[in-house]
């Protein structure tokens, strides 16, 4: 039997009453809302290590967001006066001083100071380590347990702390490098003819030198200029700079231009003029560094206890125990028994 072809055979429809369910729309919106992020505030107690904030704060290096830190409300009108609080602790995270120097307090007891004209001051208070760089880098000061470093155009003169009080001087400069120690009458000089006696003279670097090299080429070192004008300047410094946190919980900024950060275990890393100066400190082992175009130096209180500095061709190393200074393929110093030697 043929079937009819003429037929049309149409689906079935039901109708239901939908008042009472939500639109697809409304469905996929609330799934949306259920998988967004709960907004954290920028300052909430360690949610920078949050799983759910790494993904909105790991930022790449130098994609930054605007960042203004909270600032204590209160000025400190001698620099050199430290703000700190009894129960062991800085009293915030960023404090504004009437000269316009901004002051960054990181964990583990370091402080980092920011001029408006560049320069960097370093305080790491756990290890008595003190870092510092001119706003030109013509200068640059390293005060550490294990001796001091000064640094100042083409000259670098050096104090090597010694347990049993003798202890040695060092100077950097164009005839070479001279070295003498407090038991010892007679100053040396290494220069490219060998090791000869001379006569010389060591400025003092038993006081912090380290805020004279901050404030070098500084106009708010005159007390006459300071006021509101420093403050707003410093203001809008902060508003122009940068804060990311990075995948392994390393804090960095950018302030005027001088990238800092620090690391989980306390680590502290500074570059200037695309790393052409940068410093570094550890509270962990309490080592230190300075670099520039003009010396390298280095300090540790680790395995490795030293003093090292490198300007050119001269070295300056210092274990503890035995001084040696090198210049032009000559060396010389003292050695454990403080008695000279020449190498």
């Amino acid at each position: 039997m043929e079937k009819g072809t003429g037929r049309v055979y149409r689906r079935k429809v039901t109708f239901t009453d939908n008042s009472t369910q939500k639109p697809k729309s409304a469905d996929s919106q609330q799934r949306k809302e259920a998988k967004k992020l709960r907004s954290r505030s920028l300052y909430t107690t360690n949610s920078y290590l949050s799983e759910e904030t790494l993904s909105i704060r790991d930022l790449k290096p130098y994609e930054g967001v605007p960042w203004l830190p909270r600032l204590k409300s209160c000025y400190v009108d001698d620099y050199s006066a430290d703000i700190w609080h009894e129960e062991g602790s800085f009293g915030s995270n960023c404090t504004i001083s009437s000269q316009g120097i901004i002051s960054l307090r990181l964990h583990d007891r370091i402080r980092v100071d920011i001029s408006l004209e560049k320069a960097v001051r370093v305080m790491n208070y756990k290890s008595g380590i003190v870092l510092a760089l001119s706003p030109t880098g013509s200068s640059a000061a390293l005060l550490h347990p294990n001796g001091r470093v000064y640094q100042y155009g083409s000259r670098v003169e050096i104090l090597a702390h010694d347990s049993g009080g003798n202890n040695k001087y060092a100077k950097m400069w164009y005839k070479g490098v001279s070295f003498t120690s407090d038991q010892c009458a007679l100053v040396y000089l290494v220069d490219s003819a060998g090791t000869r006696t001379t006569t010389d003279t060591f400025s003092d670097l038993s006081q912090d030198f380290s805020v004279n090299v901050f404030y070098s080429d500084s106009p708010h070192l005159d007390t006459s200029a300071y006021g509101s004008q420093n403050i707003s300047d410093a203001f809008t410094v902060l508003h122009g700079s940068n804060f990311w946190v990075a995948e392994d919980g390393t804090e960095n900024w950018i302030i005027n231009n001088i990238r800092i950060s620090q690391t989980s275990d306390g680590l502290v890393r500074i570059g200037r003029n695309s790393n052409k100066f940068s410093l570094r400190t550890s509270p962990t082992n309490g080592s230190a560094s300075v670099s520039s175009p003009f010396l390298h130096c280095t300090g540790s209180l680790g395995q490795t206890r030293h003093l090292f500095v490198r300007r050119g061709e001269r070295r300056m190393h210092y274990d503890g125990s035995s001084f040696i200074v090198r210049n032009a393929g000559h060396s010389a110093g003292f050695d454990e028994k403080h008695q000279l030697k020449v190498y």
